[in-house]
Parts: structure tokens; sequence; C-alpha cells
């Protein structure tokens, strides 16, 4: 298979990571993969993407900053290019729509999404005409893969549900941690975020949560991980609530200091997704052999196995949350019995070649497929 891979962002951040994982397992698998990014915001993705083999085209704008005209071209370029393609794979709603205007001029190739978030699963003609349009939808869990054929129609042979993947050796259980550099005792038993602070990602339930927490476990800790522009709101929640001594806020971390963050915790939360509707934070956390503590919604309720792997408490209702930390934050030999069995589960079923086959069985029953109806 020929695939172009379309990103509209300049940034190493939500999809991007997703994307140039199934780029590379495709090419592994001996596919022709090439891929088109934002060209003209100043960003990190372009240098990440050719640091991995995957130099972007040049000849596309691919931005939603650039104007009707620049998108008229873009339409051009994609539809020229497409002749020598078999697959258009875009990855947000601008390059979708992009590519389904190219896909009126086309030859034999395909266009096929994936939803990364689920924003795009809200219903409006739109969304719905854009979706039934398209040859193929790649959703990041059963339950959005669901919503596309329960709210927009879309036959179920066109869907494909996957899961989301992370590598396992990156963010393993063993290795140094963060508590000494952020003064937290070894033996202190700890609750930890990593997600942007915006509004929307649930830190003032965690806040709230944690202050039933801290009454039943004064020395319990938790570290949240981030930066963003909720950060003071979240600051001041946390005086408000009395908990300044409990909370650390230990900033943005990459790489091996990522790894380190989740060892230092004894649960690892997610509460909302962002841009990644995979909540990719919520595997790194199994893989580091941490049990998770999550809203049931979406990809973290089909992650988690309730009681097993860590604990789910329903969307918004905190008292269950703070009911759910105290439970591993006070049993630790639980705590770790059930972050032994999530890095189990992530190893067996979230890795990136699993994706990467999924996805190449996928395109290629796509390709099998006649074109959508109502795309020509």
């Amino acid at each position: 298979m020929r695939v172009l891979e379309l990103l509209s962002s300049a940034w190493w951040t939500g999809p991007a990571e997703p994307m140039a994982s199934v780029a590379r397992e495709l090419r592994a698998r001996g596919h022709h993969v090439e891929v088109a990014v934002d060209a003209l915001r100043e960003g990190n993705l372009r240098e990440a993407l050719r640091a991995r083999g995957f130099p972007p085209r040049e000849d596309l704008a691919l931005s939603t900053k650039a104007g009707p005209l620049a998108y008229l071209r873009d339409v051009r370029h994609l539809a020229a290019a497409a002749r020598d393609l078999d697959v258009l794979h875009a990855n947000f709603s601008h390059d979708h729509t992009l590519a389904l205007l190219a896909l009126r001029r086309r030859g034999a190739h395909r266009v096929v999404r994936t939803i990364h978030s689920s924003r795009s699963l809200r219903t409006n003609p739109l969304q719905r005409l854009v979706h039934r349009a398209t040859d193929g939808l790649i959703a990041v869990c059963e339950a959005h893969a669901r919503a596309l054929v329960e709210r927009f129609g879309v036959p179920e042979e066109r869907v494909l549900a996957t899961r989301g993947a992370v590598d396992a050796d990156a963010f393993r259980p063993d290795g140094p941690d963060l508590r000494a550099g952020l003064g937290i005792e070894p033996g202190a038993p700890v609750a930890g975020i990593v997600s942007r602070i915006k509004p929307g990602r649930r830190h003032e339930d965690l806040v709230d949560a944690f202050r039933l927490v801290a009454d039943r476990l004064p020395e319990a800790r938790l570290v949240i991980v981030g930066r963003g522009e909720g950060e003071e709101a979240i600051r001041v929640r946390v005086a408000h609530r009395g908990l300044q001594r409990q909370v650390v806020f230990a900033g943005y971390r990459t790489g091996p200091e990522l790894a380190a963050a989740y060892r230092t915790f004894d649960a690892n939360v997610l509460l909302a997704e962002g841009n990644d509707g995979t909540c990719r934070a919520l595997l790194e956390g199994m893989a580091a052999g941490r049990p998770g503590v999550a809203y049931r919604f979406g990809a973290p309720a089909e992650a988690i196995v309730d009681g097993t792997t860590g604990l789910l408490a329903a969307e918004g209702d905190v008292p269950a949350l703070g009911a759910a930390l105290i439970e591993l934050l006070g049993a630790p030999a639980r705590a770790r019995a059930l972050g032994a069995a999530a890095r189990e589960r992530m190893a067996a079923l979230f890795t990136e070649a699993a994706r990467g086959e999924a996805a190449e069985r996928f395109l290629a029953q796509v390709l099998a497929l006649p074109p959508a109806r109502g795309a020509d």
C-alpha cells in the first residue's frame, strides 16, 4: 500500500505520536508511507518526524491558519498526489476536509480518518455528512466506534475500533523516581496525574477528592505533573482546600523524567481525555506498573479492569474518586498487585505492533470495499 499520513498540526502532541507510530509500523510491514503536517506554523513536529525517518512533504501548507487560497492549493496538490497513492489518512478535521475535497477528483485512492478525540463525535448535519462520505474511520476505543455507527449511521465494515499503545520499555517499573527531588518521604503514599492543566481536564475534581484523602491519610501526597493555562486556578483551589502541604506541582516532564514521574506514584489518575482519546498517560502509567484511577468513560473504561488493574468511578463523582484513592493509597500491597496486573494487561493488548497490524488489516479492507456512499 501507498499511504499519505496527514496531520494539520505543528507540534509533537496529542495525535502526533500515534500517527507517527502507525506510520512506522506500516513502513516496517513493507508499505510506502509519507507524512504531511502544518508547514506554516513554527513547532517541533517537523523536526521530530525527520528524526524518526519521515521528512514531511513540502508541497502542502496543511495549516488551519493558511487561508482559503492555500486550502484550495492543498486540495489540488492532494488530488494530484493521490494518483500515486492508495490511502489518504487524515488525523484532524482540517486535513480530513481537504482530503475529502481532493477525493472528488479521485483516482483509485480512499480517504480514511482516525478520530482521536470525542469532540469529532458531536452530532450535527455536517459531521454526519463528512463521516458518511469517508471510506474508513478508525476509532481509538470501542465506545467511539459504537458512536460512529449508532449516531452517524456509518456502516460497521467501515469502522475500526483500535486501542492506544505505548512503548513498554520506555516506562518500566524499575528505575529512579522523583520523590527526593520533590521533597516526598520514601514511604509516603502518592497519587499523581500527568496532564495539561487546563479547563476540562478535571484537576479541580482531583483536588476536591484529595481533601477527602488527606482527612483519612494525612501523610499522602498528590503530585501534579504538567503545565497549562489553568495552573493558577488549581493552585488557588489547593490553597482553599488547605492542601498546600499535600499537593506538589512537578512541572512539565518528558523522556526519562516522565518515566520517573510515573514511578513516583502509587496510583495514576486520569479524569478526562485531551487531544489523544486513547488517554496515553493512563497507558504509560500501566506500563510503569501503576494502577489507574479514572472516571468511567471512553478509553479508560476499556483499559482498566475495575478492581483488577485499577479502579473506576462514575464521571463527576468526587466522593467515589476520593474513596478509590483512599482504597489504593491505604493498601500499598494491593496497589502493587493491581499495578503488576496493569502492566501485564498493557503489554498484552496495548502495543504499537498490535495497533499497526490492526491498521494494516483495516486499510486493506477499506481498499477492497467500493467508495463510500456519497463520496463521488
